[in-house]
């Protein structure tokens, strides 16, 4: 600072301290006159500069404002409205500095050492001012003064409230502190501290601040500022004459009543921070014990017979206990509940009969009731019988308020061992009938694809005797057609080398002959018979490789396996499919490229695995008929220019290979659309289908995976890249095991 107090310089740890920028800092002065700063003693404090050379000490100001926390640093340095400190250019120490915050501001102890920098002809030049926050260590040393003024209360209630009211008048820094008591229409001063000679001890309820107090009844402080103009100051006999200014009221509960009111008044303008409020409220919580004590008293006087008379005949147990858990009174229910004798316990420490396993719990429970007077806290522990055995008690605990400050709790028991063991043999009788719930659901769930299993194999098997009886059938008349072709053929041949021969040797027949040779057009006849012939040949071949396809295709072997040609079964499958394989009208031909390794005959069911097959090819198929279907769509809506790929070739790639000595591996790609990676997941799953609606059961997958997994004892796998196609990959054992795989 300068020397008429302007501000010439301040660090950035200032800055941070105060919460305000550079620029409102400098140029200006130290305290601004919103701020209310008070020395420790409660006196006004404001800084003066001289020019005469003096010695330095040091000053812990206590600095807030009622603005905002931005506001700070004003109140720190620009000039008060009261007393000036005589030498203000000492370094001021050992002196204690108290503002007020607004509400929303936290208050900041903060210790302010000064440094004079003197000109040549002595006179000061600038002064160097150094700032170190010390709230913490201050608010550490009024809780401490707090706890040892609770710590040193006596048996008196009435000293007692003397004393918290002192205490509050000092923690608040205050000019006077005074707690009245409304007793029978009358005000009561019951404690007083700093106040003037000449103060009354009574006081009409009329027209008086702390009847408004009382009749409000709050556990949020009253502050009124301004007394001076206020309709108090009419009233009140001390207001005008001693300069009060504000006043800070806190109403006091007795039994649910609110019975008095905690106050202090100042003879400055001063708004309480948030820790002022909580001290004012601790301590009117301690003058509202002593109430209740002084209440007490009364009644346990009045009541002592009756309150022993039901403590002894109550069901329940009842125990007195000091905060280390030495037992100091137990009601004679002991001895029902846990086989003891009030004799045997009392003396002893309750957490030495507590289950190890509660003991922590129950402690715990025990300190906060000492430390929150006014709480109950109920707990359930296992507390150990005289016959050995463990007891479930549930307890409340109570500070006994009336001992203090002996700190006792009191323990109102019950047994709850009978409940304790009916709730637990009801968890575990739930937790089985959960089990068997979830055990029910899960055979629910089995039966449901075994149903479907066997709807499906069921259908199989109809369709498996179906198709056998119409390949029964087909193949007797298509093997007596077979059979006879080559003889039909041989004898064609013979006639026909006897029509030559007769030509040859007879170039000039009769007239009718002749003419009728010209009519059926003998030369082209006996040229294209032999290849009629041939074509009926080849016909009933394929007719009979049809047929030799049904039958093997629907081999009813549900419980025996045999050796098989794993490409047979694929290459009856694919004769099955030829139809849809062909071009037709929207659809192109399906190109399906074979590339079979060699293969040892696998053990396997074959019309089972003929059935996945199937599956598989009928997928494919369908996958590819679509993106062909999507192709048509677009060319049909396409325009002149059209740009779309119109070299796309439906593919199916059949690839197998001896994977290892006992397995083979089959692959089935096609380069259709693919599925979708949130869909691969669940394709196995019962009912799942990709399909549109009425397209797709979804249970083909599901059923080929049960017959690749759980009949043989291999895997079936999905592999599949959205717009690039999918590939399906069946892994066989060669040999099943002895059993077959379920």
């Amino acid at each position: 600072m300068g020397a008429q107090g302007e501000i010439r310089f301040v660090n950035q740890a200032a800055l941070n301290l105060l919460g305000l920028t550079e620029s409102q800092l400098l140029g200006n002065t130290p305290l601004d006159p919103d701020w209310h700063v008070i020395q420790e003693d409660g006196t006004p404090f404001q800084l003066k500069l001289q020019s005469a050379p003096v010695r330095a000490k040091q000053a812990l100001l206590l600095l807030s404002t009622r603005q905002a926390l931005r506001n700070l640093v004003l109140g720190i340095y620009r000039p008060g409205t009261s007393k000036a400190i005589a030498n203000p250019l000492e370094k001021i120490s050992d002196r204690l500095v108290s503002a007020t915050t607004s509400p929303l501001a936290d208050r900041v102890w903060i210790s302010v050492n000064t440094e004079p920098q003197l000109a040549n002809d002595g006179s000061v030049e600038q002064v160097v001012c150094t700032l170190s926050d010390i709230t913490n260590r201050k608010t550490g040393e009024q809780l401490s003064k707090i706890h040892d003024c609770f710590l040193s209360l006596g048996s008196d209630p009435d000293e007692n409230i003397t004393r918290l009211t002192a205490l509050a008048g000092e923690s608040v820094g205050g000019a006077w502190a005074v707690y009245h008591r409304l007793h029978q229409d009358l005000l009561l001063a019951l404690g007083q501290w700093n106040t003037p000679p000449r103060f009354s001890n009574i006081a009409e309820p009329t027209n008086h601040i702390c009847t408004e107090v009382i009749q409000n009844g709050s556990k949020q402080i009253f502050v009124l500022q301004d007394l001076q103009n206020s309709s108090y100051a009419k009233t009140n006999p001390y207001i005008v004459p001693y300069q009060l200014q504000t006043y800070l009221g806190q109403a006091v509960k007795c039994a649910d009543k609110y019975i008095g009111a905690l106050s202090v008044v100042y003879q400055n303008k001063f708004i309480p921070c948030e820790v002022d409020k909580q001290l004012m409220g601790i301590i009117a919580a301690a003058i509202a014990v002593e109430e209740e004590r002084k209440r007490e008293a009364v009644v346990w006087a009045k009541n002592e017979a009756k309150w022993r008379s039901l403590i002894h005949n109550s069901s329940n147990l009842i125990t007195i206990v000091e905060a280390n858990g030495s037992i100091r009174y137990v009601s004679p229910a002991i001895h029902e509940i846990l086989g003891y004798k009030p004799k045997e316990l009392i003396g002893k420490n309750t957490f030495d009969f507590i289950h190890p396993d509660d003991a922590s719990a129950v402690k715990n429970n025990f300190q906060n009731v000492i430390k929150n007077p006014t709480l109950s806290l109920s707990i359930e522990f296992r507390f150990r019988h005289k016959d050995g055995s463990w007891r479930y008690i549930e307890s409340t605990h109570s500070n006994l308020l009336m001992d203090a400050p002996v700190a006792r709790i009191v323990v109102n028991s019950r047994d709850v061992t009978d409940r304790k063991l009916a709730d637990t043999a009801l968890r575990k009788s739930e937790a089985q009938l959960r089990e068997k719930a979830e055990q029910l659901e899960n055979a629910l769930h089995e039966l449901q694809e075994t149903q479907t299993q066997l709807i499906q194999t069921e259908k199989m098997s109809s369709l498996g005797l179906l198709v056998a009886g119409i390949a029964h059938e087909i193949n007797n008349p298509v093997s007596f057609i077979y059979g006879n072709i080559p003889h039909a053929t041989e004898y064609t041949e013979h006639l026909l080398h006897l029509v030559n021969l007769y030509r040859q040797h007879y170039p000039h027949p009769v007239a009718a002959i002749q003419e009728e040779s010209e009519a059926m057009d003998l030369d082209f006849l006996s040229d294209d018979l032999p290849k009629l012939m041939e074509s009926m040949q080849i016909g009933a071949e394929r007719i009979r490789q049809i047929v030799l396809s049904l039958r093997n295709f629907s081999r009813l072997d549900k419980t025996s396996r045999e050796p098989v040609d794993l490409h047979q079964g694929i290459d009856n499958t694919l004769l099955l499919l030829q139809h849809r394989l062909k071009a037709r009208a929207g659809h192109p031909q399906i190109q399906v490229n074979r590339d079979y390794g060699e293969l040892p005959l696998v053990e396997c069911h074959a019309g089972q695995l003929n059935q996945v097959f199937m599956n598989l090819l009928s997928n494919a198929i369908d996958a590819l008929e679509e993106v062909s279907a999507i192709n048509h769509d677009t060319e049909e809506t396409t325009t002149a220019d059209n740009t779309q790929d119109e070299s796309f070739c439906p593919t199916i790639c059949i690839k197998t290979q001896v994977q290892d000595n006992n397995t083979v591996l089959l692959r089935i790609t096609d380069n259709g659309p693919g599925i979708k990676p949130q869909m691969q997941q669940q394709i196995f799953d019962p009912f799942f289908t990709t399909k549109s609606v009425g397209k797709g059961t979804g249970l083909g997958l599901s059923i080929s995976y049960q017959i690749i997994v759980e009949k043989h004892g291999g895997q079936l796998k999905c592999f599949s890249t959205p717009g690039e196609g999918t590939e399906f990959s069946i892994e066989l054992p060669i040999h099943l095991p002895d059993q077959d795989v379920n």
